[in-house]
């Protein structure tokens, strides 16, 4: 299965009102979390640059880079953030876990995966909650890495702006299942 409730090679359904409104959400985001993408590409590029630069400055020059470990953490930071919300877009689900789902019924996974995309919603929009107040905390308190006296709160709130990046995604995933499950088609066959 390639998500909750479709099977792989399956034929699609055709688009319900629902599933149009998904597909224009996804439209609008897209080219914004392509961008984001890019800057999270460039970070990563930047965090190989210093990784490379760390060990030979270390090995050759016993001059290793001054707070590389710190460097190293912000930029997944940036990179992992920004890249969230493309990474999880499209219709192929990358962390599902369905041990059990898979052996029940079609009709009732496709119950069930508004229900699991209603509680991820839910999950990123605590996590982005907390993670602001977490930013509000350090903001106030000045913390600051302990090598390179960079402020944590501007991290904190890319964390937090990456998981907010996430919700669209799943409002578009949720409303796409709620489409499906409640489609003429499928209705016929619980019916039957």
């Amino acid at each position: 299965m390639s998500e909750h409730g479709h099977h792989e090679g399956a034929a699609a359904i055709p688009s319900s009102g629902l599933g149009k409104v998904a597909d224009s959400i996804e439209a609008f985001i897209k080219p914004i979390y392509t961008w984001l993408a890019y800057v999270g590409a460039a970070a990563l590029a930047v965090l190989v640059l210093t990784m490379i630069w760390s060990i030979i400055g270390r090995r050759f020059f016993n001059a290793p880079l001054k707070g590389s470990t710190e460097l190293t953490q912000l930029g997944l930071v940036v990179m992992t953030f920004l890249v969230l919300g493309i990474e999880h877009m499209g219709r192929h689900e990358k962390m599902t876990v369905e041990i059990i789902i898979r052996y029940l019924p079609r009709r009732v996974q496709q119950f069930i995966a508004p229900v699991v995309y209603l509680l991820g919603i839910a999950i990123f929009v605590i996590l982005c909650w907390q993670l602001v107040k977490l930013g509000i905390t350090y903001q106030n308190a000045h913390q600051r890495m302990r090598n390179l006296f960079v402020p944590l709160f501007p991290f904190t709130y890319l964390a937090a702006f990456g998981i907010l990046t996430m919700i669209p995604v799943y409002v578009a995933k949720f409303l796409r299942a709620v489409g499906e499950a409640f489609s003429a088609p499928a209705m016929k066959a619980v019916e039957k």
